[in-house]
């Protein structure tokens, strides 16, 4: 999932620097690298962090920023799936007296999760049993224990938190930082 944005006056800002024989590249790079951190922070992780600790959700959501050979800053958010354990809310609806169904609560509701409880246990830890995986040529068959269950990846919320709303913000932010950037620039 790509969203473009565009800083508006680049070629003009670009002109104003060269006349005082400074370079436009590292304006531009800032306002980028600044603009993904902050994105990241209040657009991701705030609304989530209800849901998942920050510091999880800062590890899922890589910055990849701008140099001087690459001039994109990105988010890239991990598609691998966070335990349950480390949401803040879940719980389980019961199917039978062994069987639960696992769910975790994020900013837009409840998900169910891959895995279940049994609820007459005495810890009512969330599982999963995973033991097969087929290919096009062959299975694979682990004899593996149980394992914790997996909630919703980051790479899930990022979607659902990127919505046309996201984008807008990001595209304002983007420009403001990159005039205010300029201003420093030339005053220098």
């Amino acid at each position: 999932m790509q969203f473009k944005v565009k800083v508006i006056g680049v070629e003009q800002a670009q002109k104003q620097l060269a006349a005082q024989a400074k370079k436009i590249d590292p304006v531009l790079r800032g306002a980028l690298n600044t603009t993904a951190t902050k994105t990241r922070a209040e657009r991701y992780v705030k609304p989530m962090s209800a849901s998942v600790p920050g510091k999880r959700l800062r590890q899922s959501l890589k910055i990849k920023r701008a140099n001087k050979r690459w001039m994109q800053s990105r988010i890239i958010p991990s598609s691998a799936g966070i335990p349950v354990l480390e949401y803040k809310t879940w719980g389980y609806d019961p199917i039978d007296k062994t069987r639960g169904r696992i769910w975790v609560r994020g900013p837009s509701g409840r998900k169910v999760a891959a895995g279940f409880v049994n609820p007459s246990s005495a810890g009512k830890r969330p599982l999963t049993t995973r033991s097969e995986k087929r290919t096009a040529r062959r299975t694979y068959k682990y004899k593996l224990a149980l394992h914790g269950a997996m909630g919703m990846s980051a790479a899930y919320w990022f979607k659902q938190l990127s919505t046309s709303q996201t984008i807008n913000w990001v595209n304002a932010y983007l420009q403001q930082e990159f005039n205010k950037r300029l201003q420093k620039e030339l005053l220098k």
